[in-house]
């Protein structure tokens, strides 16, 4: 989750040792600004998009650990804008962006009878439009709150 919109993705994680894991992910993008855009009035859109990262895993028993990871994000979206809502000269438009999202992440989970691990993260990364098809939508730093479901060890 993040302030104006939701990523479900699936996750694989693989472990070099204890320590050491790459993630990839596939999923969704779903996106509602509202009125947080600079660049429109009301944003709202999606698309699908992966992610490549790297946690570091600090154990602190047997079972439970604290991860920090670094990840880069590539979605396509399709954003429908819409401005100066209401008036005669309301303007509507969907643009296509091809965002970059690289961010950083840190988080708690618990061990579930070592068959299975909950856990929750936060991140902290930034949105940059690296292609856009039409007018412009918006961009900038995002925060997320994760929460995340592992299956097996």
């Amino acid at each position: 989750l993040y302030p104006a919109g939701i990523i479900p993705t699936v996750n694989s994680e693989f472990y070099n040792n204890d320590s050491n894991s790459w993630l990839l992910r596939v999923g969704g993008n779903f996106t509602n600004r509202k009125d947080f855009s600079d660049e429109n009035d009301n944003e709202k859109g999606g698309g699908f998009g992966a992610s490549m990262g790297y946690r570091r895993h600090y154990h602190l028993n047997n079972e439970d650990k604290i991860i920090i990871g670094l990840h880069t994000d590539l979605w396509n979206l399709w954003i429908d804008w819409r401005d100066d809502i209401g008036a005669p000269m309301e303007t509507a438009g969907t643009t296509y962006v091809l965002v970059l999202q690289p961010w950083i992440e840190a988080g708690y989970f618990f061990d579930l009878k070592n068959t299975s691990q909950i856990g929750i993260t936060a991140g902290f990364g930034r949105e940059i439009n690296i292609v856009t098809k039409g007018d412009d939508v918006a961009q900038g730093f995002i925060g997320s709150i994760s929460l995340q479901y592992m299956f097996g060890q």
